[in-house]
Parts: C-alpha cells; structure tokens; sequence
C-alpha cells in the first residue's frame, strides 16, 4: 500500500498543478465544453441504464412472481447482475465529472449551485448510498432468499423507489439551472416549473431505453447462443424489451410536449432557441428520429410474425407505409434555412411560394402536433397487431434481420438520449444557470459573478 501510494502521489500532485487558475476564455471555452459534454453523455447514457434497470428490473420480477414465469425471473436477475457491473463506471465518470472537470472549468458555478442545492444534493448523496446498497443485496440474495420471494420482491421495490428519488433530486438541480426560482427557498426549489416534468419525462425515457438496451443485447446473444433453451429465451427477451421500450416512447409525445410548454411559460428564450434559434435543427432531428425509431420497430413486428408465417405481418407492412408518411410530415423544416432567425434577419420570413423561406407546413401548429399524434396512434396501433399476432409465434426461430433490427433500435435510443441532452443543456446558453450566470468569466474570482439572490 505504501508502495502504491508512493506511485500514485506525484500524479496527483502534477494534476493539483495544472488546474488552471481561471475559467477558460477563448478557444478554451469550447474545448472545456467538448470535454464536460462528451462525459457527461458518456455518464447519461450508463446511468440511464442503471436506473432503468433498477426501476424496471423489480418490476419484471414481480410479474415473473404473479406469472409463474422463468423466463421474467432470469431477465430481471440479469437486470440485477447488470446492475452490479455497470454502477461503478457510471460513479466512476461522475465523480471524474465533479471533482475534475467542473471544479476546475467552472469552478464558481460549482460553489454555487452546491450552495444553492445543497439540501437536494445531501439527498442525492443518501439515496444513490441506498440504490446501491440494494441493488447488490437485490442481486446477491436471490437464490438465498429464493423460500422468501416477498421479502426479496420487497428489497427490489425499496430498489426502485431509491432509484426514482436519485434522479429526481438531480432533476431539481437541472431544473434549476434552466429555470430559476428562489433559491433560498427549499420547496420553490423542489418544486421549481419545470422539476416534474423533466422527472417524469426522464424516468419514462429511462425506462423506455433499458428495454431498448436490453432487446439489443439479447439480440446478440441470441446470435452466439448454442442451445435450444437459450435461443428461445433471448428470443423472447428481445420482443419484450422492443415491446417494452416502445409502450415506453408511446408516452413521450405528451410528456415532452408538457415539458416544452412549461420551458415555454418560465424560459422564453431557452424555449425560442429550441424551436427557432439555433437549436432548431436540432430539434427538427429529434422528431425525426422519434419517427424513425417507432418505424424501425414496426418492421420488427412485421418481419418477426412474418417468420412464423402469423397472422397481423400484411397489417403491419401497411402500418409501417403509414409511419414513413408520418415522418416525412414531420421532417419537414419551416424555415428553409440554418433557424427562422437567420431567416427573418433577411427578411424573408414568407412563404416560399412568394419568394421567401418559409415553409407552412413545417409549422409546429398544426402539422407537427398532427405527426406526434399519428406517431401515437400508428405505434399504439402497431403494437396491439403484434401481440394479437405473438400466438403464433415459436420462439427460438427468429431470423438473423430481426436481430439486427433489435441492434439497431439499441443505436437510435441511444442518439435519441444524447440528442435530447444536447437540447436541454445548450437550450439556456450561453448561461449556465438560466438569465444569473454565464460561462465566460464566471470562475474567476476578481469578475466573478455573484450567487444569485431571492426574488420576491
């Protein structure tokens, strides 16, 4: 130990030297954004993993319970073990995220918001200490307390509640951070406009993405599996973890809608940049890929009940023309041009048939309202052909297209997810805590700016 520490120490110490002194300015500045917003995506997508297992993985074991099914027991134990993997490289990154990056870059901003949520962060602490106490002993336990499935099934509901609460402590301080309120009131800060449906928007997204992940895994592991049992199980696990994330994605419409409504009322300009400003582009990609995934999965459908020759496969080939319409609605841009922004700057904010840049049908009012909804119904749809179809399917006979297409829906959540982390973060630029503290300069201490004070 000696030894090692020896080894250790003058890293630490060159790395104690070469903090800087400042907040970075210039080409600095977007250098320190890269680095931070390249892990935490990294630590998003992992977490978003672990507390969608956690949620999700007590759940399935309980229905494997009330079932008397095997097969929901074996994917919510392997649920468990990926749990127990993954939870220390998740912390890993975000202890590199706290104590390297943000300390050093923004090292004010830190101060602040430590000190501004302070009772929301102490919480975090606590109940990420529990998520992870439980969810080693939920794994660790199961065949010992296999005589005491109640009690085991109860360690895994304590699971997902300390999970829920994690996130939604993290979501206070994110909330804040866009939409400031007093902060030297804990319950405005808690309850901040935009806390609860970024919570709900999350957790719906987390478990939507777990389902995702997992039908993409056991898609490989179907392809690699030597036996008949294995092969019908990860089969099966693959249709359920796309039927899964997709009942998931069906509430994000809504959810997301009530989320940008609420940016809307109490962050008009975060909310303009997405939907007009330079964000916009942005955004059009986001519902264009939400299109895109819920087709990438009505292809699934069709092609596994076309496999085993069950019914519904026509009706969902006919769904999925319907989809692609969606989509090509709904990838439509309104401003011909990088943003409405540069589009009104030149004065030609009118429809393109008058000789502008405008294209109505772009709009947001109606036509994009129309493509979610039809992306709704066709999904919802969608779904219940296919489970009045699975009757007739064998499991264990799946081709290796379906496989691919499970992979790929893994690949499209997955840039759904950073995609909306990149919206939702750059949205209140260049400020880091919405309208009270910027980026440039605000680490260094002479010009620093100052904490934010109560608002009447």
């Amino acid at each position: 130990m000696i030894a090692l520490l020896a080894l250790i120490a003058p890293a630490f110490h060159g790395l104690q030297t070469q903090l800087p002194a400042q907040a970075p300015q210039g080409n600095n500045i977007v250098g320190a954004q890269i680095a931070i917003g390249s892990l935490f995506s990294l630590h998003i997508l992992i977490a978003g993993l672990v507390s969608g297992a956690a949620e999700l993985g007590p759940a399935i074991e309980f229905l494997g319970y009330v079932r008397q099914r095997r097969n929901y027991d074996r994917l919510a134990h392997g649920l468990g073990r990926f749990i127990t993997y993954y939870f220390s490289v998740s912390s890993t990154i975000a202890i590199l995220l706290i104590t390297v990056l943000l300390v050093g870059f923004w090292g004010h901003f830190w101060t602040t918001i430590v000190t501004i949520g302070w009772w929301p962060l102490f919480i975090e602490a606590w109940t990420f200490v529990l998520q992870v106490s439980l969810a080693y002993l939920w794994y660790y336990t199961w065949e010992p307390m296999r005589a005491f499935k109640g009690v085991h099934m109860a360690i895994g509901g304590l699971l997902a509640v300390a999970s829920f609460l994690q996130v939604y402590m993290i979501d206070v301080i994110a909330s804040y951070m866009l939409t400031p309120t007093n902060p030297q009131n804990p319950v405005r800060l808690a309850l901040n406009p935009t806390s609860y449906p970024l919570t709900v928007h999350r957790t719906v997204g987390n478990l939507a993405y777990i389902g995702f992940a997992f039908g993409g895994f056991c898609a490989i592991r179907y392809l690699r599996a030597k036996t008949a049992e294995n092969k019908r199980f990860y089969d099966w696990a693959g249709s359920f973890g796309l039927l899964w994330g997709v009942s998931m994605t069906l509430l994000q419409p809504v959810v997301g809608y009530s989320y940008a409504k609420e940016i809307q009322l109490h962050s008009y300009g975060s909310w303009y940049k997405m939907m007009f400003g330079s964000l916009s582009p942005v955004f059009l990609w986001q519902i264009t890929l939400l299109g895109i995934m819920f087709l990438t999965a009505t292809l699934y459908f069709a092609r596994r009940l076309r496999t085993d020759e069950a019914r519904g496969s026509g009706i969902l080939k006919l769904l999925a023309v319907g989809m692609v319409l969606t989509t090509l609605l709904a990838a439509q841009p309104y401003a011909l041009g990088f943003s409405y922004e540069t589009v009104a700057a030149a004065g030609l904010n009118r429809p393109f048939w008058d000789g502008g840049l405008i294209n109505p049908l772009g709009s947001m009012i109606p036509w994009k309202v129309l493509a979610l909804m039809f992306y709704t119904l066709i999904a919802i749809a969608a779904v219940v052909w296919y489970l009045r179809g699975l009757p007739g399917v064998v499991w264990g006979s799946a081709r290796r297209g379906e496989q691919r297409i499970l992979m790929l829906m893994t690949i499209l959540t997955m840039l759904m997810m950073v995609t909306m982390g990149f919206i939702r973060e750059n949205g209140r630029g260049p400020y880091l805590i919405s309208g009270e503290m910027t980026i440039q300069g605000q680490q260094a201490v002479p010009s620093a700016q100052p904490t934010p004070q109560s608002s009447p």
